[in-house]
């Protein structure tokens, strides 16, 4: 409810409104209806107990993920790029045909899963001439291209 007081010459033209609790107040100003001390009890600071289910559920799929890297790793798919066997096999034999004038070679055997890398080395065993033998192999470079010792 706004009242305006009469006009005299020179008087000020002053509303007054009615607030919430009862009090008159002047102008624009409105008292607060909240806040201060005590104003929130101790109660409202404390919430219900938080459910440990999220906690259980980003634990599992953590240790799902970590057993799945695990795995992987363990069979090779986390290694980078291999030699393929059988090709390098092959190779080894045909090296050792072409250049090395070894005409009776048999059951070459190289190691599986060898790296790429430029200046890898392994052996493979052989057959020569029924003998049991090693050759040396060393990676050149990414393409792969590899050379291949004589027999010792």
């Amino acid at each position: 409810m706004v009242r305006s007081p009469s006009r005299t010459a020179g008087s000020r033209c002053r509303a007054y409104r009615r607030s919430s609790r009862g009090r008159r107040s002047a102008g624009g100003f409105q008292p607060a209806t909240y806040g201060g001390l005590g104003a929130f009890s101790a109660e409202a600071g404390k919430s219900a107990p938080r459910s440990k289910r999220p906690w259980v559920i980003g634990g599992a799929a953590v240790a799902v993920l970590v057993i799945g890297a695990g795995a992987a790793w363990l069979l090779g798919a986390l290694q980078g790029d291999t030699l393929d066997q059988k090709s390098l096999q092959d190779g080894v034999s045909r090296v050792l045909v072409e250049n090395y004038g070894e005409p009776d070679i048999k059951n070459v055997a190289c190691p599986s899963g060898e790296s790429t890398q430029n200046g890898t080395t392994f052996d493979c065993t052989l057959q020569l001439g029924g003998q049991p033998r090693k050759v040396t192999v060393r990676v050149l470079d990414d393409k792969p291209e590899y050379e291949v010792s004589a027999p010792h």
